[in-house]
């Protein structure tokens, strides 16, 4: 790969929709930085922490969907991106990963920084690249076939692997840059008008065979049920959706995740199936399971649709094709959901007399299961209201009081377990990293989502997910967007809750993982606002000047351990024993 390919390479992002590039120093990867800081369409951002800097590229690409690219240096350095790429792979996000190398001659000679670094991702990425050695171009070389040949390579791969990015499924590529010394040279001072291949996008369209297959299975079946897992906003299948709630022979369930809401829409379905008895939950055996967008999070939907599987099972919108979760799964396809469902669902909310003859069959087991979902809410709310100081308690009215139209980054583990107990705010946007459900880039994924969309982001997060990230608020550009609510109780909640504390009684700890860390002297160490509460009484005013900060403010929360969790388990205690409509 010669110094005009590099040029070229930085030409190419940009003419394929690149717009954003997050780069971690190094010397080997001089000759990128050089490239992608001179561009005057690409903005730059650096980030030392390699996987920090993954994790705010993830965030980036997340919110606005689009291709961001990512450099470093060579070495274990691109080993630190790994844990992001992953992620992205599972969650169908375009990064364009560059990892600088040293010419292959040198790999495994005992040279520093020199790793094993072609297919490094090849797991975890949608396909890798090696390009070419590269060599300094002078006037000699450039107008041989060697030079030309190399050029017609580096062009075809480069456009190639963008394309692939983009394409649905999206997801990360991986392209392994070999670069010979003299690193800190001058590049040419413009691109040579290099050829971009490229595919042009389409709206997946389903033919009419297909339309009418579904409708016979859609009009044959007895009872309908539409999972909606980890989505982004659509406000056009929001809407079908909310009016498909209103059939009496379909049941919606969407977490918050899914980013889709309304009253009759199932949005907790772990309280919704824990007070059904067996019958009941035998009764609601869907004849027809319509699943889009990735996987849902509750553990008692799952147990129930791969005990009571589904007759029919036909999979949309997910880039994930063949991730049979429920057991059940019959057909595939990659088209937009609203485009398949459209026609059918108004077709039935618009026929009086097929309307009433699912009324007849149908109503008496909907209505309950309407009136059954309403008394949760209620019953749970109630919950809530009465709780002491605690987790639980300190995220409920913490997002009751996020501003309007604001961005919602939740951790994984306790956080958003909890989040799903509670009703879905209409006006938010839900994230959370749910492709791999790690705890180890929520921090730094939300700074990123903070930098690229300019909105109030609020990330809630558990002490460990925080602490196990704070290298993202080690950034020059840290965001003032940003507001952190940390529940701090000195350990992991997460393994009380779903563990059997008889059996892991003799080496708790290495499950609690406890911890002494001093979180203010750590966000000071940064230049981040922080404020610590204890209390319900003051807690109100402390967010609001948390979020009335004019810089990344974090409020600090301090509860026990072992009352999160009883809390937490108690819940479902309460709604079961409160729930009287499940006898009637």
């Amino acid at each position: 790969m010669f110094r005009q390919e590099i040029k070229n390479l930085v030409y190419i992002c940009e003419q394929m929709g690149v717009s954003k590039a997050v780069i971690a120093p190094g010397s080997r990867n001089t000759p990128l930085t050089l490239a992608f800081t001179q561009s005057d369409v690409i903005e730059c951002h650096t980030v030392t922490d390699e996987r920090s800097a993954a994790f705010l590229a993830l965030g980036m690409s997340q919110y606005k969907e689009e291709p961001v690219v990512l450099v470093c240096t060579s070495g274990t350095a691109a080993l630190n991106f790994a844990s992001a790429i992953a992620e992205a792979f599972y969650q169908h996000l375009p990064l364009i990963v560059l990892t600088a190398d040293r010419p292959v001659a040198w790999i495994d000679q005992a040279d520093g920084q020199t790793i094993r670094q072609q297919n490094l991702y090849s797991g975890y990425c949608k396909a890798s690249f090696q390009l070419p050695t590269d060599y300094p171009a002078d006037a000699a070389n450039t107008a041989n076939e060697h030079f030309k040949s190399i050029q017609w390579q580096c062009e075809r791969t480069v456009s190639q692997a963008i394309d692939m990015a983009l394409q649905f499924p999206k997801g990360p590529v991986h392209l392994n840059v070999p670069l010979n010394e003299p690193l800190y040279v001058q590049l040419p001072e413009s691109h040579s008008n290099p050829k971009i291949i490229r595919s042009l996008s389409t709206d997946i369209l389903p033919d009419a065979e297909t339309v009418k297959q579904f409708a016979s299975v859609w009009n044959n079946a007895g009872s309908k049920m539409i999972v909606v897992g980890n989505f982004k906003r659509d406000e056009a299948i929001n809407t079908l959706l909310n009016e498909a709630s209103e059939l009496p022979d379909v049941l919606v369930i969407a977490e918050n995740l899914s980013n889709i809401s309304g009253d009759k829409i199932i949005s907790s379905p772990d309280l919704f199936f824990s007070v059904l008895s067996d019958e009941q939950q035998a009764a609601l055996q869907p004849d027809l399971l319509i699943t889009i967008g990735h996987s849902a999070i509750s553990k008692k939907l799952k147990q129930f649709l791969r005990k009571y599987k589904a007759r029919n099972h036909w999979q949309l919108q997910s880039g994930l094709p063949y991730a049979d979760t429920y057991q059940s799964l019959q057909v595939v396809l990659p088209v937009r959901a609203v485009n398949l469902l459209s026609d059918v669902i108004r077709k039935a909310m618009g026929e009086a007399e097929f309307m009433q003859v699912i009324a007849r069959e149908n109503t008496g087991e909907s209505v309950v299961n309407q009136q059954l979902h309403k008394k949760i809410k209620k019953d749970t709310s109630q919950y809530f209201d009465e709780l002491p100081a605690s987790d639980m308690w300190f995220i409920r009215n913490f997002i009751q009081m996020i501003p309007e139209n604001a961005v919602l980054q939740l951790s994984n583990s306790t956080v958003v377990r909890i989040s799903q107990l509670l009703e879905t705010r209409t006006d938010l946007l839900y994230y959370c990293n749910r492709g791999t459900s790690g705890i180890d880039g929520s921090l730094s994924t939300a700074v990123g989502s903070a930098m690229i969309s300019g909105k109030e982001t609020i990330l809630i997060t558990g002490d460990l997910s925080f602490l196990y990230d704070s290298n993202g608020l080690w950034n020059n550009e840290l965001p003032a967007n940003l507001k952190i609510l940390l529940l701090n109780n000195g350990g992991a909640n997460i393994f009380r809750m779903i563990g059997n504390q008889t059996v892991t009684a003799d080496c708790q700890r290495f499950f609690d993982a406890p911890h002494q860390v001093n979180t203010a002297m750590l966000t000071n160490a940064y230049g981040v606002h922080h404020q610590v509460c204890k209390s319900k009484e003051n807690f109100k005013e402390m967010v609001q000047e948390c979020l009335n900060q004019p810089v990344c403010s974090v409020l600090e929360v301090q509860t026990e351990m072992e009352q999160n969790v009883h809390y937490y388990q108690n819940i479902f205690k309460y709604i079961q024993s409160n729930e009287k409509l499940v006898n009637d």
